[in-house]
């Protein structure tokens, strides 16, 4: 078997692979199902992906076949370029996939501690020694929270105040000078 046989069934591979999947997502997939899974990972994709595999498979026969039999190169060279190829082209596809699975799957989810130090503002006035409501902005959503004053005394709605700490699920803010305003 020749060199340049292996690098087309490799090209060959690849390729296949890449439009059976295209294909059969398409014609197969897109019922309405939708499962989540959480796997304790920040790393979307693995560099180990079979998408990933497959483009450097596809790179790889691609350019050891143009190393091989449009350039000439010698068998050492064609396999160097060979495996340039596929890793730059499957690095990239990889990188690219990352980006896209990190911005697209990104959580509006948040910790009430994140929230420290963030001037909000009373919607549901505090009265004193009890419990109003502050509104604030947390990864762009609009979110209403119990609030208590941290020196107990009463605070009027539409007041900017600063969360201090987080006792439960109800923020212990105090006022803040006019200086400042709320988000």
């Amino acid at each position: 078997m020749s060199v340049g046989v292996i690098y087309f069934l490799c090209f060959a591979v690849g390729l296949g692979y890449a439009i059976f999947v295209g294909l059969a997502g398409h014609l197969f997939g897109g019922d309405g199902h939708d499962v989540h899974m959480d796997v304790g990972t920040d790393l979307p994709l693995s560099p180990l992906s079979p998408t990933v595999i497959a483009t450097f498979l596809t790179g790889f026969g691609g350019g050891g076949l143009l190393a091989n039999t449009y350039f000439g190169l010698s068998l050492g060279k064609g396999v160097l370029v060979a495996i340039v190829t596929g890793v730059f082209l499957s690095g990239g596809t990889f990188g690219v996939l990352t980006l896209l699975f990190r911005s697209t799957q990104a959580g509006s989810e948040f910790s009430l501690g994140d929230m420290v130090g963030e001037v909000v503002e009373i919607i549901t006035p505090i009265p004193e020694n009890g419990t109003g409501e502050v509104a604030l902005v947390a990864k762009g959503t609009r979110v209403n929270h119990p609030a208590r004053s941290v020196d107990g005394k009463a605070i009027p709605r539409n007041s900017p105040v600063e969360i201090v700490r987080v006792v439960g699920n109800v923020y212990y803010v105090k006022k803040v000078g006019s200086e400042q305003k709320a988000q």
